[in-house]
């Protein structure tokens, strides 16, 4: 599976993506007798981009992702049939594992509030802080569609069973630049996409949430990886509750 020779896309397969995607573009658009500045209009592109996308060059996700919502489409109706293999998926999750996930959500929901309000002041202190030693709070920058995009990416590949690193091999990039992208902080070109979903052997659209078929087919994955997450975050959550439970106790003391 993570043999770069199998599973990597090569440049002149994806050259003629982009120029079948691009042929694909104009002809939803003229189909629908749309002219491209009515295109932007919908989409909340410019001109420029529209236009390039249209010549073959390769869109940032965000950029497509507008596009085909502008345009109230599908990805399958826009993106070109893909040119790699494709296996299907067989990370679900299980009759047990949904059972385990219904019942932390109902034990969540019960307590979300009080848990919510112990990481909302925890928070709060940590920002007073930051003000008091004279810095600034920096803002989450992350896109929204570009967190859920990573969230897509990294849930399909614990599925497959690999780790970062396998996907980076894989699919010929570099193992920090899949990590960036899995956490929002990168918004990747097409390209890029198209030699990650080769080396994850799934249809490109697969990648693009928010759009409700693909989110249908998705959610049994979703749910494979949120699972894994908070079972590795665990810890994590028991560190913070030893901590709170000592604080409490030694601050009892203190004041006594």
């Amino acid at each position: 599976m993570n043999k770069k020779t199998e599973t990597q896309a090569n440049d002149a397969s994806v050259e003629g993506y982009l120029t079948e995607l691009g042929d694909r573009v104009r002809e939803v658009r003229e189909k629908r007798e749309l002219n491209v500045v009515r295109v932007c209009f919908m989409s909340g592109l410019s001109v420029n981009t529209v236009q390039n996308m249209e010549k073959g060059k390769a869109p940032a996700y965000n950029s497509l992702w507008k596009l085909i919502q502008g345009l109230e489409e599908v990805p399958e109706n826009v993106l070109p049939p893909d040119r790699h293999e494709i296996l299907p998926l067989e990370g679900q999750a299980s009759d047990e594992e949904l059972q385990v996930c219904l019942s932390l959500s109902k034990i969540f929901e019960k307590n979300r509030a009080s848990l919510l309000e112990i990481l909302s002041e925890v928070e709060r202190i940590k920002t007073d802080q930051t003000l008091n030693e004279g810095k600034k709070v920096p803002p989450d920058k992350r896109q929204p569609v570009l967190v859920e995009l990573g969230e897509r990416i990294r849930d399909i590949r614990l599925a497959r069973g690999l780790s970062g690193a396998d996907l980076a091999a894989a699919s010929g990039l570099h193992a920090p630049a899949i990590h960036l992208i899995e956490i929002g902080m990168r918004n990747p070109n097409l390209d890029t996409l198209l030699k990650i979903a080769a080396a994850l052997r799934v249809p490109t659209a697969l990648l693009f949430a928010g759009f409700p078929k693909v989110d249908a087919t998705f959610a049994l994955f979703r749910v494979r990886g949120l699972y894994s997450g908070i079972l590795s975050t665990s810890e994590q959550a028991r560190i913070l509750f030893d901590k709170l439970d000592v604080l409490q106790r030694v601050t009892k003391d203190v004041m006594n």
